[in-house]
């Protein structure tokens, strides 16, 4: 069956009636494609409205359909019927009302507002229409094309910096959803046309598609009509335009940034999330905490920058015990090594490991700022905590992992971390240029391996996947989404975790099991494991002993599984 076009025949199947072959995702019933077949057919009646002639199995044309979710329901004054309006008339009556206008138009009038037509409808009456002819007849008539869709000289397609900043008189939002476009469109303007050329530019070199290019085209004609030299766009004024008109805020902002003409206005999120955790702390103990934290994030002369995780794990094992202290003292500087000592006390185990490790990195920042007098952490160790016994998963497992692999990428996360024992950095990490499918050899994390014929088909069949539905992707990651596909980073954790939560066992447990089996195989030689998967001596003389006291029955059988978040 072919994926795409659900045909039971051949890849790509031929309609029976019209004999063309169909690639445009047109489903097939009784041999036939959706045009052909006869209860497939549009059915074309009046739209209950406006009274317009239109094709479709909604009770509305696609124009009322969309007016009612962009004004609120109520009576119109000029017909009386009740439905979504707009300053008090229904789409009828504006409907109506242009088509007046461009009467008057053509007999060489000037251009009005269209309001004051609405008193001459009761006399005139209702012109009937097709729905959608006017659209149409415009994008089939070179005279009478959208003008935004035109390709923009390359020698506007530069970026157009001003020499000074337009300040604004006072804070007021812009509404670019009241924007229209036969009214308030500027396509003369020189901002607007570097803009549109930046953006072709941009689609052209990150693989855009055709409909994305033009909702970002829409929505640059929406913000820069009109624009000033100086003036900036600010990033919350382009959100509504997402809920409003389905434009893509995120490729917008991308050509408005490279431009200059974007003032990104949103918080900071590590900010936010800063604030928010140390609100219930003492005031000079949660000041103290904030600045230990951005330099763990953002580093420092002497300080490597860390990952966001960083600070969210010493935040969370020091959470509890700053609260404890921020109801006792006003100040670090109070706290001594017995209370560092009681804390470590109330904990066991790894939680221990986390605390000690949290507040040795906290008072040592504050040592080296030269805000406390002495470290209270030197000399207090945490101890060694046992690390947990590593046990076979059952196959129950592998079945249940199987089974909810059904999208290619999920067969790629599974095969690459059950079969290679491949980490989820790793995973993110890895390239099309990694994979050299013809000599069947895969590099993982800078370590060389063979390709079995599993993994082969797998990582074939995807690549195939991957091209169809992102032919002209610039990202060189192996695994994209929709979010990833039309620029150059990874996918996320988030994304990766979504694919197997809430299994039996997750692909960590997995990947664990994967290196198990394997050093049981070897008769628990460590020099085997690090060989095959690239691992360190440690970690492979910890998976030789784990499995060689399996193999003498010191261990007991596994626990039965049970569910984790993966």
């Amino acid at each position: 069956m072919c994926w795409w076009c659900r045909h039971p025949g051949e890849r790509h199947a031929t309609c029976g009636a019209c004999q063309q072959p169909v690639f445009n995702g047109r489903f097939f019933a009784a041999g036939r494609c959706e045009f052909c077949h006869p209860q497939r057919r549009l059915r074309w009646t009046s739209c209950a409205q406006c009274q317009a002639w239109y094709g479709g199995k909604r009770p509305t044309c696609s124009g009322c359909t969309g007016w009612r979710y962009r004004h609120p329901p109520g009576t119109c004054r000029e017909c009386g019927s009740v439905f979504f309006v707009r300053d008090e008339h229904c789409r009828a009556c504006w409907v109506q009302a242009r088509i007046l206008e461009e009467a008057d138009l053509a007999e060489g009038q000037a251009r009005v507002d269209p309001r004051p037509y609405f008193t001459h409808i009761a006399r005139t009456g209702y012109q009937l229409e097709i729905s959608g002819l006017k659209r149409t007849t415009q994008l089939l008539n070179p005279r009478w094309r959208y003008r935004e869709l035109q390709p923009i000289p390359p020698a506007t397609a530069a970026r157009l910096p001003a020499s000074w900043e337009q300040l604004r008189l006072f804070d007021a939002g812009r509404d670019y959803r009241r924007f229209r476009k036969t009214d308030h469109a500027d396509l003369d303007n020189p901002y607007l046309a570097a803009a549109l050329g930046l953006a072709d530019r941009k689609a052209e070199l990150c693989g855009w598609s055709p409909e994305l290019l033009l909702l970002t085209r829409r929505g640059l004609i929406a913000v820069l009509s009109g624009h000033q030299a100086g003036e900036r766009v600010r990033y919350s004024e382009l959100v509504p335009l997402y809920a409003d008109r389905k434009i893509s805020v995120t490729r917008v902002s991308e050509v408005l940034q490279e431009a200059g003409l974007l003032d990104d206005d949103r918080p900071d999120s590590f900010e936010v999330w800063l604030a928010r955790r140390t609100q219930d702390l003492a005031p000079e103990i949660g000041e103290d905490v904030r600045r230990w934290l951005r330099a763990v994030h953002r580093g420092g002369p002497r300080r490597r920058p860390r990952s966001r995780s960083s600070s969210w794990g010493f935040m969370s094992a020091a959470h509890s015990t700053l609260l404890d202290w921020s109801g006792r003292y006003s100040h670090l500087r109070e706290v001594t090594g017995a209370d560092v000592k009681t804390a470590l006390d109330a904990h066991q185990g790894c939680r221990r490991k986390e605390l000690h490790i949290s507040l040795r990195s906290l008072f040592m920042h504050l040592r080296r700022e030269k805000v406390i007098f002495q470290n209270p952490t030197t000399g207090i160790k945490a101890g060694a905590h046992p690390r947990p016994l590593i046990l076979p998963l059952p196959q129950e497992c592998y079945t249940d992992a199987v089974t909810a692999a059904t999208t290619p990428e999920q067969q790629v996360l599974l095969v690459l971390t059950v079969v290679h024992a491949a980490r989820r950095p790793a995973i993110k990490a890895l390239t099309v240029d990694d994979l050299d499918l013809p000599s069947r050899a895969i590099t993982i994390g800078g370590h060389t391996r063979p390709l079995d014929e599993l993994t082969h088909q797998v990582l074939h069949g995807y690549l195939l996947h991957r091209h169809r539905r992102w032919p002209h992707t610039p990202n060189r990651h192996l695994l994209i989404t929709r979010v990833t596909a039309h620029g150059h980073g990874p996918v996320s954790d988030y994304w990766c975790h979504l694919q197997f939560a809430g299994r039996r066992a997750s692909l960590e447990q997995m990947r664990i099991d994967r290196q198990l089996e394997e050093a049981l195989a070897g008769g628990g030689d460590p020099r085997r494991l690090a060989a095959i998967f690239g691992i360190s001596e440690f970690t492979a003389v910890r998976y030789a002993s784990a499995a060689r006291a399996i193999m003498d029955g010191t261990l007991e059988s596994p626990p039965p599984p049970t569910k984790t978040r993966g």
